[in-house]
């Protein structure tokens, strides 16, 4: 059996309300390349087809293209699940008269559902697919009646304990679902901030440890592609990039062939999805980033996040970076030291009668350093003759000082 595990597709998504469809468009177009070359007996897209539930017309008709090419016109079996951004009930209109085609929806979580079976070319017995698309654990209790379930681990624990008493040991087994599935608790290397939180008010994930019963576990949610704990569970990964925190990730399709007797582990390949345009992060002088020289630099239609080494604030940056970087999404200081809106007002109050000291604060905002020792004499002396009668012990305190 040999499987094409993608997911998070996120059709129809925004990156600074700028559509990124034509470049979904393209990145669809290289996956279909990847099908054929690969050759699989099921494509499996876990969850997030869609980037939001009601998703836009243009969305709809990529993911209808698609997927008429794959089943109509390549004869390969699709098996879609619902994740946290899908219409989940939606995706399962239609969804019987869909599978006699080879197109097998499963949006909404139901304990009672078969698995769906799938024979390999070459292989004598089928591969047993259970579906599990995204569900919370107040939803799970609502469908199930079960006790209440405190979080994600306790959930997928009874989930996976109604499952395996139906578990074939003759033939393999596949979960595919949609969650946080981790083999240790996350760090800032494990999510990255294209990914929603799933549970309000803290992390909340199940133990790859509950998967062991199964042969492959192909898991949807992160958008970095990566193994947890071995190659038997395992994120695909997103189609592009979806935010700057996801600039150095490669964006790849695993292509998993499982052992027929079960015995050792899958094998999996990786395989690059190349994007019509790049996510990136570029830093440098203002003057450096927009001169000549910047004109012969390639990819320069790349979406660009832009950090500026400038100590002096360069009017209107924005235009400028956008006659060379027509793409430019964001831009900041390196200097810039983010300061709380309440704070901000806070401190501009409490020095509204030092106003060298409100100087100071301007200055170091802007500047990312301390008033130098001799812009802060001048600027004591300018302040002093604008106000002569000013009282010293008010009105002259250090610019240097620092919070």
């Amino acid at each position: 059996m040999k499987i094409l595990h993608t997911g998070d597709w996120h059709i129809g998504r925004l990156l600074d309300q700028h559509s990124l469809i034509d470049d979904q468009r393209c990145a669809l177009e290289q996956f279909l390349k990847i099908t054929r070359t690969a050759d699989p007996d099921v494509v499996i897209i876990a969850g997030d087809l869609y980037d939001r539930p009601v998703p836009p017309r243009e969305a709809l008709q990529l993911v209808d293209d698609t997927l008429t090419q794959l089943i109509l016109e390549d004869h390969i079996p699709v098996i879609i699940i619902g994740g946290n951004h899908d219409g989940r009930s939606r995706m399962d209109y239609g969804s019987e008269i869909l599978a006699k085609k080879g197109l097998y929806f499963r949006g909404v979580y139901r304990p009672d559902a078969d698995p769906i079976e799938i024979t390999g070319k070459g292989d004598d017995v089928p591969t047993a697919f259970w579906t599990v698309p995204f569900v919370k654990p107040v939803e799970y209790h609502t469908l199930t009646s079960s006790r209440h379930i405190p979080d994600y681990n306790d959930m997928y624990a009874e989930i996976i304990a109604n499952i395996k008493p139906r578990l074939n040991p003759n033939q393999p087994n596949v979960l595919i679902t949609h969650g946080l599935v981790l083999s240790a608790p996350p760090d800032d290397h494990t999510l990255d901030d294209s990914v929603r939180p799933i549970e309000i008010g803290g992390i909340s994930y199940a133990s790859s440890h509950l998967f062991s019963d199964f042969d492959y576990v192909a898991l949807g949610h992160l958008h970095r592609p990566q193994k947890v704990g071995d190659n038997r569970i395992r994120y695909a990964g997103s189609l592009l990039k979806y935010s700057f925190s996801e600039v150095n990730q490669k964006k790849s399709a695993a292509v998993v062939t499982l052992d027929p007797e079960g015995r050792r582990q899958p094998e999996v390949t990786c395989v690059p999805i190349p994007a019509k345009r790049d996510l990136r992060v570029i830093t440098g002088p203002f003057d450096d980033l927009t001169g000549l020289g910047a004109y012969t630099q390639n990819n320069r239609d790349d979406y660009i996040s832009v950090v500026l080494t400038d100590k002096i604030r360069v009017p209107n940056p924005m235009d400028g970076l956008r006659q060379v970087y027509p793409n430019v999404l964001e831009m900041a200081y390196a200097h810039s030291q983010t300061v709380d809106g309440a704070d901000q007002q806070r401190r501009i109050k409490e020095h509204l009668h030092h106003p060298i000291q409100l100087f100071s604060d301007f200055y170091e905002s802007v500047r990312g350093e301390t008033v130098p020792d001799e812009e802060a004499a001048l600027v004591k002396k300018l302040f002093n003759a604008a106000d002569p009668d000013g009282d010293p012990a008010t009105d002259k305190g250090d610019a240097h000082a620092t919070h």
